[in-house]
């Protein structure tokens, strides 16, 4: 039977058939369950043997490989002496965990252990034998470490309680001994204050009652066995105000000051010295107290002020931690007194480098009178003046001051006094006077260059010295030298003010060299000087470069000023012509100026024929060079050309032209037409606004009757043109055509020799009132029609008579 699921309960049930049929059930009495045979487990595995000792073992293993398809339920452990046959159990109840210590080993014998697992199937066969293991204790060598707060060391407060905690191992159990720096601890050696130390096995404890600042240092645990030594120590701190500072001693004795100084205690008491107290006291009157001098002095030195000359003092120091302030250490009697005087006085000081705002002043050192010089004191006056003004705000350590800051043009004098540590002493006599002015020295030398030469002459430019020397450049002095001669002639007769100066009277083809001076108020300076220049007429192509605003082209209206200028070089100068490309200049309007380096060309009230593109040519010996730009003049368009009229009606004409032939440079944006009637003179109003644009338009609105003519001008940006030529006149009516016929005529009387006759007027009049009536007659048998009216006289009326038949 197979597709069964797994824990589920069936029955089953079983009949034989034949050919007849079926015969009764066999039915199993209890429910089977679909399920895997159970079996006893495999024996565990991998069993070992940890921490062996007199009195017991502790023994690890894995589970079997095979659970024998049912839980483990624990494990049995059993063990066999060593000479003995029969194995024990040594766990009373199934072992649920993977370990288990054998306990009740008799020391020094041998044993080997086996496990066997257990599950509902039964128990498994037994796992791997250990080896013989012996039940003795292990060597180790002992060991120690405080407690955890103890690590980093212990710190109390003076009268607290010590207590310092141990922990031991090792095997056997090692001896304990306690040390404070170094020496066993007694109880009876700190008069029985140290409590003797606990001993409970694994840790020890030390305690001292009462403690006192004596007490601090290292305290050590010290353990011992046969295989070996440990220790652990611990920093014990104490924590109690501060010693005595010591050494009290004075410094730098004045009439009102002091330096006191000290040197920290021997013992800080345990905790960092935060700050000292210093106090003072009037020793000649015993019932004055003691004065703060400073309570937070954090150094061993202080300069006490404002003591009263020739007063005794006694003064006293405490230092203080974090407890609190310790025991003051109290110097000996002192008197406030300066052991030496103010120096002396400087001799009269020299005053040098005078310039019209400051000068240097320079004394020597005088006598001390037993006390360093620190600096000195300098004064000034002008000597017109009755008050002394400091020169330095500041103490000089220099025998030397630069006074700065003095008004020109005045007059000084100089005091100099010298200070020590006794005070200023006197002054010194004042110096000579002198006037705040700056000296004038000769001036440095100009920086010439050649500027231009040519067959007869030199031009010599330069730029002024960098150093006038201290008063104004009053002119200058040029110095000419023919190479391969030693001697300067000058070419100046006097000094000249102006920056350049052309050299003469030079050879052409020679070398010279120049120089130039430069003068003021002190005398002539050193010279400036050129390299060598060859006197020869350069020669250089000529360059032509227009104007960068007129280059990308020039663009004008009509009437305005056309301006072409450019700039020419060469050597020699060169001819400048100018031209306009597909035409000629107009000479009568064309102005044309050359100077120097500059051309320009001029064209006032600019016509549209001045339009075309300008070219200037210059030329010397050395080559052409040319340059051009296009120059467009607008102007109003010229008139448009062949006026027509057509379609005339009574309201309406169509009106044609052509464009004008000059567009005036621009674009034609539209046309204005002007009507008026043709007996009046005076033009009307434009017939449009400025929109038409074409070249035909149809005028509405007309009078009927009314002949009118018609001109056209045409607009760009420049303006509106002059107009176009008028038109011939046209009469606003509408056109005439020859009239229908009139009715059939019939006879209304007749005689002998007439015949009166009457029509109907024709229906359509041709567009105009009908003026008359022709009437024609024939004679039966003729085929020629013969008018009845008198000459050209029509009958006015639809009615007639014809005579003389």
């Amino acid at each position: 039977v197979k597709d069964l699921i797994p824990n589920c309960e069936y029955y089953f049930r079983v009949k034989a058939v034949n050919k007849i049929g079926g015969g009764d059930y066999l039915e199993l009495r209890n429910p089977i369950i679909a399920e895997d045979p159970k079996q006893p487990p495999d024996p565990p595995v991998d069993l070992e043997v940890h921490n062996p000792t007199s009195k017991s073992v502790t023994l690890t293993w894995k589970p079997p490989l095979f659970d024998g398809g049912s839980k483990i339920m624990g494990y049995i452990v059993e063990k066999l002496a060593k000479g003995k046959e029969r194995w024990e159990r040594c766990n009373e109840y199934l072992v649920p965990l993977l370990t288990y210590t054998v306990k009740g080993l008799e020391e020094g014998k041998e044993y080997q252990f086996r496990v066997r697992a257990e599950n509902a199937a039964g128990i498994s066969e037994p796992s791997r034998i250990t080896p013989f293991v012996k039940a003795v204790d292990p060597i180790e060598a002992p060991k120690v470490f405080l407690a955890a707060n103890l690590q980093s060391g212990l710190e109390v407060k003076r009268g607290d309680e010590i207590i310092l905690e141990a922990h031991i191992s090792g095997s056997p159990y090692p001896s304990i001994t306690w040390l404070r720096n170094d020496e066993v601890v007694r109880p009876e050696d700190i008069k029985k204050r140290v409590t003797a130390p606990k001993k409970k096995k694994g840790e020890s404890i030390l305690s001292v009652r009462d403690s006192i600042r004596a007490d601090h240092g290292t305290f050590t645990i010290k353990v011992e066995n046969d295989h070996g030594v440990a220790k652990a120590s611990c920093e014990v701190n104490v924590l109690d105000t501060p010693g005595p500072p010591v050494n009290f001693a004075f410094e730098d004795l004045r009439k009102n000051s002091v330096i006191c100084k000290w040197e920290p205690p021997l013992d800080d008491g345990g905790s960092e010295i935060l700050n000292y107290v210093l106090e003072k006291k009037d020793n000649t009157k015993a019932e004055m107290g003691w004065v703060t001098v400073s309570s937070t002095l954090r150094h061993c030195k202080f300069h006490v002020t404002k003591l009263i000359e020739g007063k005794e003092y006694l003064f006293r120091v405490f230092a203080e931690n974090r407890v609190g302030a310790g025991p003051p250490c109290v110097s000996k009697p002192m008197t406030a007194k300066d052991p030496f005087s103010p120096p002396d006085a400087p001799n009269k000081p020299d005053v040098e480098d005078v310039t019209s705002n400051s000068m240097l002043v320079k004394w020597n050192e005088p006598k001390d009178n037993g006390s360093p010089i620190i600096g000195y004191w300098i004064e000034k006056r002008e000597i017109n003046s009755t008050h002394w003004a400091r020169v330095n705000r500041n103490l000089v350590n220099a025998l030397e001051v630069k006074a700065e800051g003095l008004l020109e043009g005045l007059t000084y004098i100089f005091r100099v006094c010298a200070e020590n540590a006794a005070g200023p002493g006197k002054f010194s006599p004042p110096s000579d006077p002198k006037t705040a002015q700056d000296p004038i020295m000769p001036p440095g030398p100009p920086i010439p260059r050649i500027a231009d030469t040519s067959a007869t002459s030199i031009e010599l430019e330069w730029k002024p010295p960098v150093y006038n020397g201290g008063g104004d450049i009053t002119g200058y002095h040029v110095y000419k030298q023919l190479m391969g001669v030693n001697e300067w002639s000058r070419c100046t007769a006097k000094p000249i003010k102006v920056l350049q100066f052309t050299v003469g009277e030079v050879r052409e083809g020679a070398d010279y060299k120049l120089r130039v001076t430069a003068l003021n108020a002190a005398g002539e300076g050193p010279p400036g000087e050129t390299e060598p220049a060859t006197v020869a007429e350069p020669k250089e192509p000529p360059t032509v470069e227009l104007d960068v605003s007129v280059k990308a082209g020039i663009q004008v209206m009509a009437g305005q000023t056309i301006k072409i200028p450019a700039t020419v070089t060469g050597r020699p100068t060169p001819t400048i012509v100018w031209t306009v490309e597909e035409g000629e200049l107009d000479k009568d309007r064309v102005v044309i100026e050359n100077v120097g380096t500059k051309s320009e060309l001029t064209i006032k009230n600019a016509l549209r024929k001045d339009h075309g593109r300008y070219v200037i040519t210059a030329t010397n010996s050395s080559g052409s060079k040319s340059a051009g730009t296009r120059v467009e003049v607008f102007d109003r368009p010229s008139p448009p050309r062949n006026l027509a009229v057509s379609d005339i009606k009574a309201e309406s004409c169509y009106l044609t032209w052509d464009a004008p032939l000059d567009n005036g440079g621009s674009e034609i944006t539209h046309y204005i037409i002007e009507k008026r009637d043709a007996s009046k003179k005076k033009s009307e109003a434009p017939v449009t606004k400025p929109s038409v644009k074409g070249l035909e338009h149809n005028v509405l609105r007309l009078a009927e009757g009314v002949e009118y003519q018609f001109r056209v001008m045409a607009e760009n940006l420049a303006g509106i043109g002059p107009p176009s030529e008028p038109s011939d006149p046209a009469l606003a009516a509408d056109p005439i055509f020859v009239p229908g016929p009139p009715s059939c005529p019939e006879v209304k009387d007749k005689t002998k020799s007439s015949v009166a006759l009457a029509w109907k007027p024709p229906q359509k009049d041709g567009g105009s009132p009908i003026k008359g009536y022709i009437v024609e007659m024939q004679d039966e048998g003729s085929t020629e029609w013969k008018k009845v009216n008198e000459g050209d006289k029509l009958f006015p009326t639809c009615e007639c008579v014809v005579p003389n038949l």
